[in-house]
């Protein structure tokens, strides 16, 4: 069961307590660069410090390196992430755990939410 905290965007549920960061609701538009399928637009749903979900509409293997633009409140944002699991369109991608700018500025975004 997935419970929202309307004033901070939080979502918890029963895999939260496992989890290294807390998700956070954020639907913002998404482009994935993928080597096999080129660029494609798609729409974020979760995101926290490690990684986000998204859904697309075609299907990403899972295990491929991707290259992310996020479209962030305080500007886009670009990170590597890998998919790490997919259910039909909606892609699970775990940030690269590469430093960068646009990395530091996924933080800010998250922990405001």
């Amino acid at each position: 069961m997935n419970v929202m905290n309307p004033l901070r965007g939080r979502v918890s549920d029963e895999q939260d307590k496992t989890r290294r960061h807390a998700r956070f609701n954020l639907e913002v538009d998404v482009t994935v660069r993928s080597p096999t399928l080129g660029l494609i637009p798609g729409m974020s749903i979760e995101m926290s410090e490690s990684g986000m979900s998204a859904t697309l509409p075609v299907e990403v293997p899972v295990g491929e390196t991707v290259d992310l633009r996020i479209n962030l409140p305080l500007g886009p944002a670009d990170q590597r992430a890998i998919v790490r699991n997919r259910d039909a369109f909606r892609h699970g991608f775990e940030f690269d755990g590469r430093k960068n700018e646009d990395a530091v500025a996924v933080r800010p975004n998250v922990n405001e939410t």
